[in-house]
């Protein structure tokens, strides 16, 4: 037992080791090596020690031509059925579903998915139809939609992308195909 704390120790010690030395930079000195001496009475000529292998290196600092992430959505308008509805990002609930809000008057905008401007995937927009509180709710309309039908989606830094509906399906909540609803691979749905 103990023979395997220290072996996995020298390995962990070994991975911390290669990790630095991979985070050099070309622009870093090379390492100098020192001569050891050891301490003793009587003097002992130092002896050269060999100079480490070459490692590749490379830096490891972060590149500046990343490009910032697509603003979020904030607004959801299908001016033909009358839904105008504010849209505000959302994690995953208790359950690990996606989370809503119970106001009616607030869209959910899953946040770790694709944004309206983003190049690729669904951008996801959902929330309640009905509530005992509210009764029937914006989202609700949605099954009087029809292909062809305009829907706006307006994001944090203004833009206003134009949609239109290609396909209205009707379905209950455990008939979804979540996996295509989520999907981040697909090319982004083109612009009205």
């Amino acid at each position: 037992m103990a023979a395997t704390r220290v072996m996995a120790s020298l390995v962990a010690a070994s991975a911390a080791l290669l990790a630095l030395c991979a985070c050099m930079t070309p622009q870093d000195p090379p390492a100098q090596t020192v001569p050891s001496v050891a301490s003793s009475p009587h003097p002992v000529e130092p002896t050269p020690t060999a100079t480490a292998p070459a490692v590749p290196r490379k830096s490891a600092a972060l590149e500046d031509n990343r490009v910032p992430a697509p603003p979020p959505p904030n607004r959801v308008e299908i001016p033909d059925l009358g839904i105008d509805v504010t849209v505000q990002p959302v994690g995953l609930d208790d359950q690990g579903r996606m989370g809503l809000f119970e106001d009616p008057a607030i869209a959910a905008w899953y946040q770790w998915g694709p944004a309206p401007a983003s190049e690729r995937g669904s951008t996801v927009i959902a929330a309640h139809v009905d509530s005992l509180q509210y009764d029937l709710l914006p989202f609700a309309r949605l099954r009087d939609a029809v292909a062809g039908m305009p829907v706006f989606v307006t994001d944090a830094a203004g833009t206003r992308h134009p949609y239109a509906v290609q396909v209205v399906d009707v379905l209950d909540k455990a008939d979804v195909n979540w996996a295509a609803a989520f999907d981040r691979a697909g090319a982004r749905a083109s612009p009205s």
